[in-house]
């Protein structure tokens, strides 16, 4: 790879980047994953920056069981771990590689509690150090080899300005005696969950669903299951065998001709290879609809639930206006929602609590969430 950073595809150079990590006072991370071009996503880069030393990992290269080498520097504490927006780049090393980041320090969170309107990374590092950062390579296929050397130098500035930018975010979060409050949300991004894989009633969640009527909701029911099907054949996203509107379009009036599969908007990739399975579905679903799986159910709220909630929003509002600071300072969503389903009769077991605000709004938070 054309760059003078380092390309870490083998054994020996992934030993060196475990050292150079360990013997670091912190690690800036980045993740690139192919979520946009294939069914089955992967991690396609690591982004690395130990202590002033960068790094591009290779996992396709180096297999997941490869990175086990980093999991003793990124899984301690003591080490900090600098992340932007990192939910995604912390599920997505426990899903890949059995990673459990630890000492995160995440800039875009710290942004968050001190109320900046504009938190995404290029915006934290125009403000915090005066540099712009390219946009092109924001819907790249990380899978490619071999990486563009644009798409290459785009993805190594995720790291480069990280650690400088966040160390004076950290900087801010003291003087505004927020230390607290941010490291619970950084907490909140380590443990982050990944939200992927396919859903079989993920049909209800597509909007116009509930429109289309109930003759018709067990042909798109079929539909979901088939495009999944395909989808995972060619290794595609399911969007991009057949997107959301074309489902319902499938959906509206009976379809038994390819014209009409056409006119609906399939495109002709998909017709010359699937058209055929494509009507086959359909005439199946009509003529014998499917069980369809039961919708999630939303558990009903209580009254006394939705007055809590009232009382806490009031006063969360107020509290935040009063010390000028955004709602998450105040009580989290998290917490909140806790309080208003639970009460505050235990607040040492409310979530993203901590200690601080248990000190501060402890005795109001019992009244409120009586």
């Amino acid at each position: 790879m054309s760059s003078d950073i380092p390309w870490i595809d083998t054994p020996a150079g992934l030993a060196e980047v475990a050292a150079a990590c360990a013997a670091a006072p912190w690690i800036a991370l980045d993740t690139e994953s192919n979520s946009m071009h294939a069914y089955t996503e992967r991690c396609c880069l690591v982004q690395i920056n130990a202590g002033g030393r960068m790094f591009v990992l290779d996992p396709i290269a180096l297999g997941a069981p490869a990175l086990a080498a980093l999991k003793a520097p990124l899984e301690d504490p003591a080490i900090t771990v600098w992340l932007h927006g990192g939910e995604y780049d912390a599920a997505v090393m426990r899903r890949d590689f059995a990673i459990q980041m630890r000492g995160v320090f995440d800039s875009q969170q710290a942004a968050s509690m001190l109320g900046w309107e504009k938190t995404g990374y290029g915006a934290v590092v125009e403000r915090q150090l005066g540099v712009q950062l390219a946009k092109d390579f924001a819907q790249y296929d990380w899978a490619t080899r071999p990486v563009d050397p644009g798409a290459l130098a785009y993805a190594i500035d995720d790291v480069r300005y990280l650690p400088d930018a966040a160390a004076q975010l950290r900087e801010l979060i003291i003087a505004a005696d927020l230390v607290e409050e941010t490291a619970i949300a950084c907490r909140a991004v380590e443990d982050a969950g990944w939200g992927g894989g396919f859903d079989p009633g993920g049909f209800y969640r597509v909007k116009g669903a509930r429109d289309l009527g109930k003759p018709c909701l067990p042909v798109l029911a079929a539909l979901w299951t088939w495009r999944d099907g395909i989808a995972r054949e060619i290794d595609k996203p399911p969007g991009r065998v057949i997107n959301n509107e074309t489902l319902l379009a499938l959906c509206r009036k009976p379809i038994v001709t390819w014209v009409q599969l056409k006119h609906a908007g399939v495109k002709n990739s998909v017709l010359t290879t699937y058209g055929e399975s494509l009507l086959t579905c359909l005439r199946d679903a009509n003529a014998n609809p499917p069980p369809l799986p039961p919708p999630v159910k939303h558990r009903e709220i209580e009254p006394i639930e939705e007055e809590r909630e009232t009382r806490m929003k009031d006063w969360r509002r107020s509290e935040a206006e009063k010390r000028k600071v955004p709602l998450q300072v105040v009580l989290p969503a998290k917490a909140l929602e806790y309080l208003k389903r639970y009460g505050g009769g235990d607040l040492s077991q409310v979530p993203q609590l901590g200690e601080k605000r248990l000190r501060m709004y402890g005795e109001k938070l019992a009244q409120l969430a009586r």
